[in-house]
């Protein structure tokens, strides 16, 4: 089998891509993450920041793209870092192989095409799925050929996969606490604001004002709780380019519960191939007491179920409410290497440091351990 390679740095060939990239993301079961409208949104977010350049590599049999290995490279503190396209903002990334295309022998090739092509000194592809397209290959990189290595912390990503007929067998099957804290909820709402509704936003309809406002809530929950966010500045601004185009896809729902007109909680989520997958949440303060967010959650579950969805993907984040509601998980991966020699010091020196760190946590821990074990 004879493959044409092809990198791709330049934007505006990505986007003559598009009907390729689809049809072979359709193809390959790819999550939204890698699909052409997600990644589209991310360049146009980036696209006046200097230190960000996509890095794609393709595999073409004659004129039907086979194959996509999507990553850009971000030079920070004088390096020049590998990862997945949009790996920020995507909770699992991964590459693109049609379901009929041989992965042991695409995927290297499309590899050694990347480091070939050049251009990085370090590689930090995360958010990979055991069951990632890609993630057979990278592993075989860790074993096998030593060129990277597996990060020892892995992310969490909590899910609720359905084991009932309708979303009111699921409602039922929560603890007499959780639903008795739903029903308060929703008492403590109407006292707070008035009336109490369920809404939801479905694809074609108009979303600009309210996807303001559940991005302006975010930001308002994120200034008091996570002030060092990346979605502060500029990454925010992606973060609502990213959005615009997912929107555009049809693959996104808006979950709104509303408090008086108001929103109490909202939730951009999205729906395809038998699955919902939340993504962004947010809510007023000024409800809090009631815990809308989870309300809501109970809700867009209820509404999953009741068509058939086979689960409820909660996506990336160790929160609470996602260990109460959850009935499984995935663990996510980071893969990391070195391809130059400033890569390599770079790497040494970042694992001195944290050799160091963890001696030190040792050090000021010990004192305290003697002191309970002389008592």
């Amino acid at each position: 089998m004879k493959f044409r390679l092809e990198i791709v740095t330049d934007p505006a060939r990505f986007e003559a891509l598009h009907d390729a990239w689809q049809r072979l993301w359709e193809a390959s079961g790819g999550r939204i993450f890698q699909s052409h409208a997600w990644m589209s949104g991310w360049l146009a977010g980036v696209r006046d920041r200097k230190e960000i350049r996509l890095q794609i590599a393709l595999a073409w049999e004659g004129d039907r793209l086979a194959a996509a290995l999507p990553c850009a490279v971000h030079r920070r503190s004088g390096l020049r870092i590998l990862s997945w396209t949009a790996q920020l903002f995507s909770d699992y990334c991964d590459c693109l192989v049609e379901p009929a295309g041989d992965q042991a022998v695409v995927l290297p090739m499309l590899w050694d095409a990347m480091k070939q092509y050049g251009g990085f000194d370090l590689i930090s592809l995360q958010q990979v799925r055991p069951d990632a397209c890609s993630r057979t290959f990278l592993d075989s990189l860790v074993h096998d050929a030593g060129q990277l290595q597996i990060e020892a912390r892995e992310e969490r990503c909590m899910r609720i996969e359905n084991q009932w007929p309708d979303g009111h067998a699921f409602f039922r099957s929560l603890n007499k606490k959780a639903r008795n804290n739903h029903t308060r909820g929703k008492r403590i709402l109407s006292e707070l604001g008035g009336e109490v509704s369920f809404r939801l936003i479905e694809p074609g309809q108009p979303v600009d004002s309210v996807m303001a406002d559940i991005l302006r809530l975010k930001e308002v929950w994120l200034r008091t709780h996570d002030p060092n966010s990346p979605l502060f500045g500029a990454d925010g601004a992606v973060l609502r380019t990213v959005l615009d185009r997912a929107w555009r896809s049809g693959l996104a729902h808006i979950f709104l519960l509303e408090c008086g007109g108001k929103i109490a909680a909202a939730s951009i989520n999205f729906v395809y191939d038998g699955r919902m997958e939340a993504y962004l949440t947010s809510y007023d303060e000024a409800f809090e007491r009631a815990s809308p967010g989870t309300i809501l959650i109970v809700e867009y579950a209820q509404w999953s179920f009741d068509r058939g969805l086979t689960l409820v993907d909660f996506l990336r984040g160790e929160e609470a409410f996602k260990f109460r509601m959850a009935n499984a998980e995935t663990l996510l991966s980071t893969f990391t290497g070195a391809r130059t020699l400033v890569g390599h010091v770079a790497m040494s020196g970042h694992r001195w440091l944290a050799r160091r760190r963890a001696r030190q946590e040792v050090a000021e821990a010990k004192p305290e351990a003697e002191l309970e074990f002389v008592a």
